[in-house]
This record gives structure tokens, C-alpha cells and sequence, in this order.
């Protein structure tokens, strides 16, 4: 029996009160490709020229040193949503990417594997056609292959999508609340809503690219699962805030600027697939909307969230506020939110564009993670370029101009 056989069997068998509103009708239905290549054309009239110098500049990167962690897969995604549009330089680019990498990665010793990305050493898995490592991450590598195969129906791209997924099911680390964890050795001191992203979109992809309804099924409920958690133990309602994460199985004390993007990102990384008759799907908008009530509550003066968004003495950040724009200005467009948050878009999207001088450089990032956010270092600012810098601005300018 096929590894996928058997776990639809097991759905069929175990699936529970989160499956119901699918049973019996048909399989969710697969988010289409593009019919063809894209558009051909630039990059769009209303992106700014700062942004466009931006994008400009991730090209100029050799792809071969653009890295299977988030660092470079955000870069490659933001290319991509570009080239969806037109831009078929991002195209062509995120292709080498991925084929170098489907090439490379796998004859790499662990070591050498390691020295590629920065962050902890976990297990790899070397059993698809793409080698990567199960560092939490890592796992967003599923986000640009996957659009990857949107635009181009490459079907290793596609396979890369289930065998990221099938790694968060079957090997991946797990806390103590039953969400993801971060790698493979310090999934017991801590946990951050990063991890709820990367499980909850990359489930939610698997599900929605699977014709086989037992085995989305069985995706779903992990998607479902990682999202709920997350929510659970993340979101602060009575402050309309996102803890910077849990240590020692405790909430922070902190509500940091990029946990309240990754909580967002999770929410709308689940929205995108799931049909909207799914119970689940108000839960999802509903706690969507307390984090746009609190970014409205907290925003800063110039537009930017603090980094601890309710300290106003620390500085203002650029990146948090970018995640929860590009998510909150998505959910309004699709119907997901009502129209009620547009100043906060608004001024979020001019302080993004303040940040980013006339070279696309960017400004206004902290630069440090969430450990060092609880730990109250808060003055890390541009200290150290890091390239989900660029790419988290490279999505929220996608959607921003759309």
C-alpha cells in the first residue's frame, strides 16, 4: 500500500468533528494553475520606484546563493507574485532557483547542508526529489514551489508541496500543545506563531492540490489543527494583541511586531484554500479581525507597529506592520473582512514605502527574532541584512499595489 493510500485509509476511518462540513461532497477544489505562461510586462505602474528598485535588487543576487530557508524562499515568493502579474524576469529566476536547488541540495553532506542557511540543525530529509531540512523555517519552501507551480505545472514543484506537508505530519517536531515545533532541539524551551504559518499554510496547500478527498482530508484537519492551537495560545484577546510566543510553556510578557504578522499570516495562509462554508472559516476571520483591531489600536505614529507593539519607546518597525497589512488588505479585497481597515492599510503602506531609500535599501527592520524580543533587546535595528527583510516588503508591496 502507497504511503498516501494508507493515510487515506486512515482518514476514512479517524477523521473527526473537523472534517464534517466535507463529508460527503467532493474533494475541495484544487487551487487552479495559470492557464499558460503569465502576462509578459514590467512591474506594476503603482509600485513605487524605491519598491521597484527593491525587486530589482534580489535579482541581482546569484540564485545559486539564494538559500532554501525563509531567508531565501520569501524572496523567491515575492518574485513570483510579481511574475503572476507580468514580471517574467521573477519568473525565470525562481526557476533556476528551484532547479539548482532540486540539483544541488541532495549530493550535499549534512554539514554542508547546514552552512547554507542560519539556524538550528535538524534532521534532513533526502527522500524527494528536493532535500530539505525540517528546521520549521525550512518548511516554507512549499510557498514559492508551490506558486512555482502555479505559473508553470511543474510537477516536482508540485510533489515538493505534499512532501513538505507529509514532513509536518509524519516527522516533524511537536510542543507540548501539539504545534509544530520549531526544530529539532528546542521544541521543549519554546514556541513562536512562526510555526503555526508554516504548518497551517503548508497543509492547506497539500490539501487543496490533492484530487484524492480522504488524503485532503487528512491535511485539512492538520491545517485546521496548527491554525487553532496557534490562536489558542498566541492570541491575546483582551489586548488584541499576539504574544511574542510561549517560553517554557508560558505566554510572553511581550507582544512583539512580527508575531503579530505570522499569527495573520497563519490565518490567511488557511484562507486562501478553505472553502468558505467551512465553520472553520469564521473562527479564522474572527480572529483575524482582533489583530486588526489591535494594529489599529497600537499602530505608531509614523504607520510602523513598535517592536513591542505596546511600548511606544521602542522603536518603530517596519516588517510587522508589512505582515499584517499584506494580510488584513488581502482579507478586505477577497471578502474575508469587511472594508473597515483602510486607514490602517493605508498609513501601514506609506511607512513601507518611508523605509526604503531610493537604492531599495531598507530601513526600520529589527533584525533580531523572537527570543531576543522577550529578552527586551529591543534596539537590534539594521543591524545585520537578512533576506527576509526584503521579501516579507516584496509581499506586502504585491498586495498593497493590487
Amino acid at each position: 500500500m502507497e504511503r498516501r493510500e494508507f493515510t487515506g485509509l486512515v482518514a476514512a476511518l479517524a477523521a473527526g468533528n473537523l472534517l464534517a462540513p466535507f463529508a460527503g461532497a467532493a474533494a475541495p477544489a484544487v487551487v487552479p494553475a495559470m492557464p499558460g505562461p503569465p502576462p509578459t510586462g514590467g512591474l506594476p505602474d503603482k509600485l513605487p520606484a524605491n519598491l521597484k528598485q527593491l525587486v530589482k535588487n534580489v535579482l541581482k543576487a546569484e540564485f545559486q546563493t539564494v538559500n532554501t530557508d525563509w531567508d531565501g524562499t520569501i524572496q523567491i515568493e515575492g518574485l513570483l507574485r510579481f511574475a503572476h502579474r507580468g514580471y517574467r524576469e521573477g519568473l525565470e529566476y525562481a526557476k533556476k532557483w528551484f532547479a539548482y536547488h532540486v540539483e544541488h541540495d541532495a549530493r550535499l553532506t549534512d554539514e554542508q547542508y547546514y552552512k547554507q542557511y542560519d539556524g538550528p540543525k535538524a534532521r534532513i530529509l533526502r527522500d524527494g526529489p528536493l532535500a530539505f531540512v525540517i528546521y520549521s523555517a525550512n518548511l516554507g519552501v512549499a510557498f514559492p514551489v508551490h506558486e512555482l507551480y502555479r505559473q508553470t505545472h511543474d510537477a516536482t514543484a508540485r510533489r515538493v508541496c505534499f512532501d513538505v506537508a507529509d514532513a509536518i505530519l509524519h516527522y516533524a517536531a511537536r510542543d507540548r500543545f501539539g504545534m509544530l515545533g520549531h526544530d529539532d532541539y528546542n521544541f521543549t524551551a519554546f514556541s513562536i506563531p512562526d510555526t503555526a504559518y508554516w504548518a497551517t499554510r503548508a497543509n492547506a496547500i497539500a490539501a487543496a492540490l490533492s484530487p484524492d478527498k480522504a488524503v485532503a482530508d487528512v491535511y485539512w484537519k492538520q491545517a485546521i489543527y496548527q491554525l487553532n492551537q496557534g490562536i489558542r495560545y498566541f492570541l491575546d484577546r483582551d489586548k488584541g494583541l499576539v504574544h511574542t510566543g510561549l517560553f517554557k510553556g508560558e505566554p510572553s510578557q511581550t507582544y512583539w511586531c512580527r508575531s503579530q504578522g505570522w499569527l495573520a499570516w497563519a490565518i490567511s495562509g488557511l484562507l486562501r484554500y478553505l472553502p468558505k462554508t467551512h465553520p472553520q472559516f469564521k473562527i479564522a476571520t474572527g480572529a483575524l479581525a482582533v489583530i486588526a483591531d489591535g494594529a489599529t489600536k497600537y499602530q505608531s505614529k509614523n504607520g510602523g507597529l513598535h517592536v513591542l507593539v505596546n511600548d511606544p519607546t521602542t522603536p518603530e518597525e517596519v516588517t510587522g506592520i508589512a505582515m499584517v497589512v499584506a494580510s488584513v488588505k488581502e482579507a478586505m479585497r477577497n471578502g474575508w473582512l469587511p472594508p473597515t481597515y483602510h486607514a490602517l492599510c493605508d498609513k501601514g503602506w506609506a511607512f513601507i514605502q518611508k523605509s526604503v531609500d531610493a537604492d531599495g535599501k531598507v530601513r526600520n527592520a529589527y533584525t533580531g527574532w523572537a527570543v531576543t524580543a522577550e529578552e527586551k533587546k529591543t534596539d537590534l535595528m539594521d543591524q545585520n541584512f537578512r533576506g527576509f527583510v526584503p521579501g516579507i516588503l516584496l509581499l506586502a508591496a504585491d498586495e498593497m499595489t493590487r
